[in-house]
């Protein structure tokens, strides 16, 4: 009979059941889900990167010598060791496009390529090559195709043996994505290209192996050695901060969501249970023991919220990462996904789920079962009045309308439903203006960039033939033009090292802006220029000496930090020209020219020019900023849509509440005489008060829950600029009222529904 009445009772009240487990759902979802992007994400990298043995160190050499090799071999820790080279080139195909050619000596033992299609190459082949899929399939090459590599004049044909994937090139950026069309990547062996000297070596470890002790004997070994590690390797550095986005992005916004969800469920169940303290005592008149009751009530929390729960954790696991991976990571080259078992972590969400609810419904039940059989046969009486804050202002009191001393009292009355309607409201809607400012950060922190820190028009990308810096300020026509020269740099603190990227700018320039709001800041001679987000990673300030080290130089100098900059894209160093010659590291070598309003015909001479490797346009570059932060844009778009769903449901949960316990007032007034258009206003009322007022409380809330999650999502690379636009806040607001006022529509419906003799009958 129990078991019919618990079918019966969830029929009676299937929307207050239904709302449970959505509520019990939507918070699992969320963090199953992300937690899920992390698991695959993080479990796939590392699956590729040791069976196709990623290298962790990769060294650069004026020559990857026999002795070198043999020096790197000797060290503690040391697993294997494979020359090479790595360099840019042109592929004979229309268009010119680029590609990353590496070429190994001997068999490629280690960064082991996946073989998609075709076979694995011979070290002895000197005419074949593996190509990337993806510029394989843009350019519609296949295996066997054949195609001509240009270098310095000479040039190089070679076959297509095989489609592959290489663990070293998941993400193939230069910062931003990159076109397919236009670069890619190709490996061959290093016989193909014999008359080019290795300058490199990948260096992989043994497992346990302390990779800084490994590093600081790889330093003295080889003075002269570059070293990057996978931190600092662009593309792992781009996946391996995606999971772990994932994975900081799994603990702020979801367990805020839950924690709204069990706040609501916890309201929801005691009022269910409260309403049922007739039939308790029914059931107890009946004969039924307090431990049969009990355990009947527990369904009423368990069932739904295990429904709910379960739904949630599965549909989050297996559901989103399976509608979103494409979008979130096409441009990620993975040749198969890896997809754990759900983690522990998200078991627990849901498990805990179903224990809150059940504690909740058993605390309540409990506080019902302290009464004796015949009080729980009477309806519970309503609270006796009281006077509130307002009634002792006298001169306010008496100049509010009936119907406003009527809302105000209800409101005070049922202190707990008005906190949690409260509260929902404002969660939500905080959550929503926090999903809406990550949009609008993103945004911004790129127009920034290229509006702001940018102030250029086309850079023109040289190659290692550049002229002197002056022949291109006096040959072309533009309104302004500035060389820059890049390197990489090796910086050493007392507490960190980053490998990264040293620009060197003339001491009059203007086309860059590195100042706070995107302002021209003269730029000091007398040291080092640090961006933001890389002397925070460091662990520097303005004063503190820095260890440098270039490329193919065995001394390495100490520089002051004399500024910092800010870069919120492009993290690095950056000096003035007078004092990287006062440096004696070599001449100014112009690796860019940056070109503010060029004329056409500029353009046109730049092209045409032997040592202009590319022209990058600051629109174009944009465009492709925006697309390769899709991602980041993706998921606070999903985070919006849960906050959307999660407003829906509790605004239509707690109206549900709060018109089920004032039914019997509202049959109170229709008698006094109140029309219904009347009682839907009074209701109305109530309710756009509590909207109004959370909405007004949520929105510093939302602005500091925004800096939170960008806090956790920034990458070493890469910093947003925290901000929440006007437009925002007042959308957000507008669709959690536009919610609220919605439902309440649709809840003031059962006015005209209520029976007034069932509403107003009492034993008593």
């Amino acid at each position: 009979m129990l078991r019919k009445k618990l079918f019966r009772d969830m029929r009676q009240s299937a929307l207050q059941f239904i709302a449970l487990i959505l509520l019990c759902m939507l918070g699992v979802f969320l963090f199953s889900g992300i937690d899920a992007f992390a698991l695959i994400t993080k479990k796939t990298n590392e699956t590729f990167f040791q069976e196709n043995r990623l290298a962790h160190f990769f060294v650069t050499l004026e020559q990857a010598d026999r002795s070198a090799l043999s020096r790197i071999r000797a060290i503690d820790g040391v697993a294997d060791a494979q020359a090479r080279f790595s360099m840019d080139m042109e592929a004979a195909l229309i268009g010119d496009p680029r590609l990353n050619v590496t070429a190994f000596d001997g068999e490629m033992t280690i960064n082991t390529p996946y073989i998609l299609e075709g076979a694995a190459l011979d070290p002895a082949d000197r005419r074949g090559c593996l190509m990337q899929e993806a510029f394989a399939r843009a350019r519609g090459l296949g295996v066997g195709d054949s195609l001509t590599i240009e270098y310095q004049g000479m040039r190089y044909p070679l076959v297509i043996r095989g489609i592959v994937n290489s663990p070293e090139y998941i993400s193939l950026s230069d910062g931003m994505q990159v076109d397919a069309m236009q670069y890619g990547y190709m490996l061959v062996s290093a016989q193909a290209f014999a008359g080019i000297p290795l300058t490199q070596i990948a260096v992989l470890l043994e497992a346990g192996a302390d990779e800084d002790a490994v590093r600081g004997q790889i330093e003295r070994a080889l003075p002269t050695a570059f070293i990057v590690d996978r931190r600092t390797h662009k593309s792992t550095a781009v996946v391996t901060n995606n999971a772990q986005m994932f994975r900081d992005l799994s603990v702020l916004f979801p367990l805020a969501a839950y924690a709204v969800s069990a706040l609501i469920v916890m309201t929801t169940l005691s009022r269910m249970v409260d309403k049922e303290r007739l039939q308790i005592g029914t059931l107890r008149a009946l004969g039924y023991s307090d431990g049969k009751i009990r355990r009947h009530y527990l369904c009423y929390a368990i069932v739904p919220s295990l429904i709910g729960s379960l739904a949630g954790l599965l549909l989050g696991f297996y559901g989103l990462p399976a509608a979103f991976w494409d979008v979130l990571f096409g441009q990620n080259e993975y040749p198969y996904l890896i997809k754990p078992p759900i983690s522990p972590q998200s078991w627990t969400i849901a498990v805990l789920n179903v224990i809150v609810s059940a504690a909740i419904c058993l605390h309540t039940f409990n506080q019902s079962a302290k009464e004796c059989t015949a009080a729980l046969l009477r309806p519970k009486p309503p609270k006796a009045g009281e006077r509130i804050l307002l009634e002792r202002i006298t001169p306010l009191w008496r100049r509010m309308s009936f119907n406003s001393k009527m809302i105000t009292r209800n409101l005070m009355r049922s202190k707990a439903r008005t906190a949690m309607s409260l509260a929902g409201l404002l969660c939500c809607n905080a959550l929503l203006i926090a999903s809406m400012g990550l949009q609008d950060s993103v945004k911004l922190t790129l127009n920034g960039h290229y509006g702001g820190t940018l102030a250029y028009d086309a850079a023109a990308q040289l190659t290692h033939a550049a002229g002197e810096p002056e022949a291109y300020e006096r040959h072309l026509a533009a309104g302004r033009i500035e060389c820059i020269m890049e390197t990489s740099v090796s910086l050493h603190s007392a507490t960190a090292q980053r490998t990264t990227m040293l620009t060197v700018v003339g001491d009059d320039q203007q086309l860059l802006r590195l100042g706070q709001d995107f302002t021209h800041v003269a730029l000091s001679s007398d040291g080092a220029i640090l961006t933001e987000k890389l002397a925070d990673t460091l662990g520097v300030t303005v004063g503190d000496d820095i260890l440098c080290r270039l490329p193919g130089s065995d001394k390495a100098f100490t520089l002051p930090v004399c500024q910092i900059a800010v870069n919120n894209l492009n993290q690095g160093m950056y000096l003035a020209r007078s004092a990287w010659e006062s440096l004696r590291k070599g001449a100014f070598t112009p690796t860019s020219v940056y070109l503010l309003a060029p004329k056409a015909q500029t353009l046109e001479k730049l092209d045409a020019m032997d040592e202009v490797d590319d022209i990058d346009y600051i629109t174009d570059q944009r465009e492709e900023a925006f697309l390769y932060l899709n991602s980041v844009s993706m998921v606070f778009s999903i985070l919006t849509i849960i906050a959307l769903a999660l407003a829906f449901v509790i605004c239509y949960n707690m109206g549900l509440i709060n018109f089920a316990e004032r039914t019997r007032e509202y049959a109170t007034l229709k008698v006094l005489g109140y029309h219904q258009k009347e009682v839907r206003r009074l209701i109305l009322s109530e309710n756009l008060l509590i909207t109004v007022l959370a909405i007004a409380l949520s929105l510093m809330p939302g602005v500091a829950f925004t800096d939170m999650i960008l806090s956790l999502v920034e990458s070493e690379s890469m910093r947003y600029v925290s901000t929440v636009t006007l437009r925002s806040i007042v959308t957000a607001s507008a669709v959690t009222f536009a919610f609220s006022i919605f439902i309440q529509l649709l809840l003031t419906r059962k006015v005209r529904g209520i029976d007034m003799v069932e509403a107003l009958k009492s034993v008593e």
